[in-house]
């Protein structure tokens, strides 16, 4: 996972860096953008170091801003400097040779006009804090992309009173910026199960009507299943748009994100930090391993997919997984999931006081874990359509049950296998095999440690720190790690065991909204 992550923390960084927008724009006239690009190839190549020393001067001179790369490169010894600049610029040719490539190979295609696309975003959702929705809402009216093209749905819940009520004062606030909004209210029916899920079937099939009146093409229309909590990144629909419209039968695919659990993390404790951090390692290395890679909490297809695979079923729990899944199944061919390099930043579960917060964690992990419940119906699909189905299919199917299941086994095995061996039979500490067994088993978790290390240390480019943050704070952070093997034993681990345990023994698992925290909320006005 080390060097997963890694690569992923670089390829977010570069995408962070490109204009999404221009991009789209030049897909306006590909034979002129690539002449464009050709002219710059040219233009960089003949640009040396004197030249860029030259200009940089006359920056620094104006330069007010001491966060600036610019500012940073300039403490550095002229030799890095050096090195530095020509990195960059050779970042830069590879980059135009990529999209000059790219361009090529999208004149020879018939593809989608990006002005023409509808986006359609679902939020659902049930007593979370007035403060927490507006904050998503103008991460979504904030976006580089033209916010015309986007509809947001508040896709309330019944159970909550409130709900319809804060959707109509979110629709108020925030309707000019915004093709539309709508506002669904969905009440629990027999059958069904409370949760995510069915909120976001009604919401769907409700929205569905609307844009079939409308005439949209259900091919360039995309959903997108957002949380309550979700903050993306300000370039995330120009960057999915650009994914949808150049990748091959894109409307067959899913678009995620890396969701990092960072909105909150400096009001967690310790141990609550190592935990949600370590989550969000592993949902951002994830997004390198495209060939298994699942929607997770908030992601993107089309509307068409959702029309193929008769939207999400309501009374299923899991229901990110459950619907690529049903996709997989049902249309197989082309679906698949592509990684988009941005972070969904989402609040991580906390509480009032450390009980509470132990609480919430471990009953969010729990849920997660819960996807187990799928594992029947995954596997009975599995073998039904074993002879019509892709190799991808199968794979992508076999390595999530396998993750499921082995996950469990490897958090218990880290932890305990050293020890268990001598615990069942003493006499096998006193063998030559069990010296040797406890030698290797240290060796091995030695060799992690090292890989954890760099691990902890690539995060701190990961987390948003705030700008005032001090160092020794950072510094002493990279204490809580020595509390990562408990904080992952018990907040990960055992209700994982949990969840499993109550599928064996026919325990149903109810949905828990994992409880969020905003800012104050100010009185609810009434006219």
């Amino acid at each position: 996972m080390c060097i997963q992550f890694a690569i992923a923390l670089s390829r977010i960084k570069e995408a962070e860096q490109i204009n999404w927008v221009e991009l789209l724009k030049g897909l306006d006239n590909i034979p002129a953008e690539i002449e464009d690009l050709l002219q710059k190839k040219e233009h960089i190549k003949m640009y040396d170091w004197d030249d860029y020393s030259k200009d940089s001067n006359e920056i620094y001179k104006k330069l007010k801003n001491e966060k600036s790369v610019q500012y940073t490169n300039r403490k550095f010894p002229i030799s890095l400097q050096k090195y530095l600049f020509y990195v960059q610029k050779n970042k830069t040719l590879k980059f135009i040779d990529q999209e000059i490539k790219l361009l090529k190979s999208l004149s020879t295609r018939d593809i989608y006009d990006y002005k023409e696309l509808q986006h359609i975003i679902i939020v659902p959702h049930v007593k979370e804090p007035v403060s927490i929705l507006r904050e998503t809402m103008d991460r979504i009216k904030d976006q580089t992309f033209n916010t015309k093209q986007i509809n947001v749905v508040l896709a309330a819940e019944a159970a909550d009173p409130n709900g319809v009520k804060v959707s109509e004062e979110l629709k108020k606030e925030y309707g000019k910026y915004f093709n539309n909004i709508w506002i669904t209210n969905h009440v629990l029916s027999e059958g069904e199960v409370v949760g995510k899920s069915a909120n976001m079937d009604w919401a769907g099939r409700q929205v569905h009507k609307i844009v079939k009146e409308k005439g949209w093409d259900m091919k360039k229309t995309t959903v997108t299943s957002c949380d309550a909590d979700s903050k993306f990144d300000l370039q995330y629909f120009a960057y999915m748009t650009f994914k949808y419209i150049t990748t091959e039968y894109g409307e067959y695919k899913y678009y995620a994100s890396a969701m990092i659990f960072y909105n909150n993390i400096f009001r967690l404790p310790f141990y609550a930090r190592v935990k949600n951090s370590f989550h969000s390692i592993f949902n951002a290395a994830a997004l390198v391993r495209a060939d298994k890679l699942v929607p997770f909490s908030t992601y993107t297809t089309s509307f068409w997919v959702l029309e193929q695979i008769d939207f999400w079923d309501p009374w299923i729990t899991p229901e990110d997984y459950h619907l690529f899944f049903k996709a997989i199944f049902t249309i197989d061919k082309h679906v698949s999931t592509v990684p988009l390099f941005l972070k969904t930043l989402s609040d991580a579960a906390e509480g009032e006081g450390h009980w509470s917060t132990i609480m919430n964690n471990y009953k969010q992990s729990r849920r997660w874990a819960w996807g187990i419940s799928d594992g029947g119906w995954m596997i009975k699909n599995f073998f039904e359509k074993f002879g019509t189905s892709t190799l991808k299919a199968k794979y992508a199917t076999a390595h999530v049950i396998f993750d499921h299941v082995v996950g469990l086994s490897i958090a218990f095995l880290v932890l305990l296998g050293g020890i268990i061996p001598g615990i069942v039979n003493p006499e096998f500490s006193r063998e030559v095999s069990g010296v040797l067994f406890v030698s290797v088993t240290s060796s091995i978790v030695n060799i992690t440690i090292v890989f954890l290390v760099i691990i902890i240390f690539l995060d701190f480019f990961l987390k948003p720190y705030p700008s005032k943050y001090p160092l020794w704070k950072k510094a002493l952070s990279i204490l809580e790690w020595f509390s990562q093997p408990f904080a992952s034993f018990f907040l990960s681990a055992l209700p994982n065991l949990e969840a499993q345990s109550r599928l064996v023994f026919g325990q149903y698992l109810e949905y828990y909204v994992t409880k969020k925290k905003g800012a104050e909320e100010e009185p609810t006005k009434t006219n």
